[in-house]
């Protein structure tokens, strides 16, 4: 008697974050269903070079990233072949997907937001009810799944009430987890920390390195006088009073663990931001491309609105953002009016715990049983 055929399904991802915090429970979730899982990387400017490493890590052979011309000729050869019964796309251009699933198998998409393709989908999954109603101008009708990036966070995290007041605060600062943008965060994470310990002399400061990261930037930051540790793994925030961090996906994480947390973004750091398309092209040119990127980016900083997804979701402050001409000694001046204040980071506290609750636990398994419904 012949067996079930094993299901296959192909995941595309392209960032860092969409990896470590998308994939990674999806993946878990269908391969613990019977799947068979392909991974693809896909180009991306925002990709850190270690994704396949730290896919490999996870269980995952996968294949890419190689350039778009490389990306599109190995999509079509694998059209050509046997089909998988799903495509997932996780973050990254649309028409990668619909280019693998062509006439050949449905398209799922999981998103933060909208994007060009979602309406070529079979289904669309986002995380937050707040991010289901912008999509909806679109045209789609999103599914939400809830946050995939909770899935793997403990549901009991501690409250900063009953520490007690022997407790040395402590602050974790994320360098990222991009060469370019990581070699200024270090030195600027020195020099904050080395300011806020003569405001906080009893400070205790972590820094936490996201698994794209290499044993040479630990190496660095231990010849900085500073301590580094895994980050983006159950733990690692425990103990953790305060976070300084960058606009991404670990506002979200901050944001499920109930820790209060500053986004700096110095204007001085922009040289290291890479841009997309048009504008990610001019700003190699030779002589005038950092001046133009700059300028780009000054621009679109100081035309968006919140940056931290706390903010963003709730359409208030609800975390502190410092994003301009701002030096290390400011962001550690901020810091250190933080932690002064137990009342605030409580407060803090709760209303990032409510705006987390408004995301339906569970994703990945959500996610699963919804694609497996649709292809029945």
């Amino acid at each position: 008697m012949r067996g079930r055929r094993v299901r296959r399904v192909v995941l595309l991802t392209n960032g860092p974050g969409e990896l470590w915090g998308w994939v990674r429970p999806l993946a878990a979730e269908l391969g613990g269903r019977g799947w068979r899982v392909s991974l693809r990387l896909l180009p991306c400017q925002f990709a850190s070079g270690a994704e396949g490493r730290a896919a490999a890590s996870l269980g995952l052979s996968a294949k890419g990233p190689e350039s778009a011309p490389a990306t599109a000729l190995a999509l079509w050869r694998e059209r050509r072949g046997e089909p998988p019964d799903a495509v997932v796309q996780l973050g990254g251009d649309l028409m990668w997907g619909r280019m693998l699933s062509r006439r050949r198998a449905p398209l799922f998409c999981y998103s933060y937001g909208p994007k060009r393709g979602l309406e070529a989908c079979a289904a669309v999954y986002t995380a937050f009810p707040a991010m289901a109603r912008a999509m909806t101008r679109q045209g789609v009708s999103p599914v939400v799944a809830g946050d995939l990036a909770a899935d793997l966070i403990p549901t009991s995290v501690p409250t900063i009430e009953g520490r007690g007041p022997s407790k040395a605060p402590c602050v974790a600062f994320f360098p990222g987890s991009r060469p370019g943008i990581r070699d200024y965060a270090i030195p600027l994470i020195e020099r904050t920390a080395s300011t806020l310990r003569e405001l906080v002399p009893s400070l205790e400061a972590r820094v936490l390195l996201s698994p794209f990261d290499g044993e040479e930037d630990g190496e660095r930051l231990r010849a900085l006088g500073l301590a580094p540790s895994p980050g983006g793994l159950p733990g690692s925030l425990d103990g953790v009073d305060f976070a300084v961090t960058q606009p991404g996906t670990n506002t979200l994480e901050l944001m499920h663990r109930a820790v209060p947390f500053l986004v700096a973004v110095p204007f001085s750091s922009l040289r290291h931001v890479p841009l997309p398309g048009l504008a990610g092209a001019l700003s190699r040119l030779p002589l005038v491309g950092a001046a133009l990127r700059a300028a780009a980016l000054r621009s679109r900083w100081r035309s968006t609105g919140f940056t931290a997804w706390p903010n963003r979701l709730a359409g208030r402050q609800v975390v502190d953002e410092m994003i301009g001409d701002v030096t290390p000694g400011d962001i550690a001046a901020r810091v250190a009016e933080h932690l002064g204040d137990p009342v605030r980071l409580a407060e803090t506290r709760r209303s990032l715990s409510l705006i987390s609750s408004e995301a339906p636990r569970g994703a990945a398994a959500r996610m699963a049983d919804h694609i497996e419904r649709t292809l029945a």
